[in-house]
């Protein structure tokens, strides 16, 4: 039993449309795991706040978010695009926010 514990925390469950959809419109804080397999500095826990659903120029899904804490290469907080594909163990916190965060663009890039 004890091996079994062990193993399914360690499996990863990619985020579905549904569950991002509704952290979105419940506007809600999210954990997740990013798991960038291109580069390993990109893998870690985060804290994000998501705010836009959509396909990339390479045709993948992807979500507008603003980092609020965890892990990260980049600047943090700030806002990223998370591949949904990389997106696992996604789950709503208790906390939520109310507006967006400054130089949100709802143009995109």
């Amino acid at each position: 039993m004890k091996l079994y514990n062990i193993a399914s925390s360690l499996i990863l469950e990619v985020a579905s449309r549904n569950d991002i959809m509704d952290g979105m419109h419940q506007r809600r804080i999210m954990e997740l795991y990013y798991d960038d397999d291109e580069d390993p500095g990109g893998k870690g826990r985060r804290w994000i706040q998501m705010y836009c659903y959509g396909i990339s120029k390479a045709g993948n899904d992807v979500v507008r978010v603003y980092q609020v804490g965890g892990d990260t290469k980049t600047i943090q907080p700030g806002w990223k695009l998370f591949r949904v594909d990389r997106m696992n163990n996604l789950r709503k916190l208790s906390g939520t926010f109310d507006e967006s965060k400054p130089l949100f663009n709802p143009n995109g890039d």
